[in-house]
């Protein structure tokens, strides 16, 4: 019955066992994390982000003990889950952190396919964001797709935004760069995924966002990122009041005659969008 300072206390150590060359220390650590699974609601919340993670990375471990481990740790977290239709996807769920080169696919295709009717819970998060992130770093322009469309949607999923907060620094590097792949649909869905995060959670959790799109926009390396820049911004700045619009507006627009006709481009992209 750890309390959220005993949690922060034993965490760190817990961790740093993981790190131990002796495969029995990191199979006690493994144990102790899944053991943490049932802690209280508030708690677990806040270890999963670190947690989940490190028990993936055990699944690579030469020692089958502590593969084993890994697996039966986040199987732990596995039944603590309270939302159903995360329960009834577990198993899929699971495989495709077990073995993501072969089962990521299906496990994005029976997120998608679900209908959820039930906010998402903080262990149910935490097994979905490795996920998601698998996908948006994959290869596949399918894969990149159906990760960004579910990234989108999750705002909608948890009953508390919040909750997503710890996952953004995972997240985000996949979703920018989706949003500057080659495939134009792949280019607007994340653009639309950026776009619902910054509805569901507001500027102030994603801080740097729009800098970052509008440094995309402008660019020098190619025309892709400068349309998959302005095509994010274009969806974002829909998402924020009408004081913060104008204000990057006003910006851009003072751009329009700007020496760098890569400039200029970012700036039509953006408009041609809106």
């Amino acid at each position: 019955n750890l309390s959220p300072h005993g949690v922060k206390l034993v965490l760190p150590t817990i961790l740093k066992a993981l790190d131990d060359s002796a495969w029995r220390s990191k199979a006690a650590a493994l144990s102790l994390l899944g053991a943490m699974a049932y802690c209280a609601p508030k708690q677990l919340s806040s270890c999963l982000p670190q947690i989940v993670p490190r028990m993936t990375e055990a699944f690579g471990d030469t020692h089958p003990k502590v593969r084993e481990s890994g697996k039966t740790a986040l199987g732990d977290i596995g039944k603590v889950i309270r939302n159903s239709e995360i329960r009834k996807l577990s198993p899929l769920l699971l495989s495709a952190l077990y073995d993501p080169a072969k089962h990521t696919k299906d496990a994005l295709d029976g997120l998608l396919a679900c209908e959820f009717m039930h906010s998402v819970d903080a262990p149910s998060l935490a097994l979905l964001i490795p996920i998601v992130q698998r996908g948006l770093k994959d290869r596949a322009a399918d894969l990149k797709r159906k990760a960004s469309l579910i990234t989108g949607n999750m705002c909608s999923m948890i009953s508390d935004a919040r909750d997503l907060v710890p996952y953004l620094p995972a997240l985000l590097p996949g979703l920018k760069g989706a949003l500057v792949d080659p495939i134009p649909d792949v280019r607007a869905t994340t653009a639309r995924a950026l776009g619902s995060l910054m509805r569901g959670m507001g500027e102030e959790s994603l801080f740097d966002l729009v800098p970052w799109l509008v440094q995309t926009l402008k660019t020098d390396a190619s025309s892709v990122e400068r349309s998959g820049g302005a095509q994010g911004l274009a969806q974002v700045l829909v998402s924020l009041g009408d004081i913060r619009v104008r204000a990057v507006l006003t910006d851009l627009l003072a751009l329009k005659g700007h020496p760098r006709y890569s400039v200029r481009e970012g700036v039509l992209w953006v408009l041609s969008f809106l």
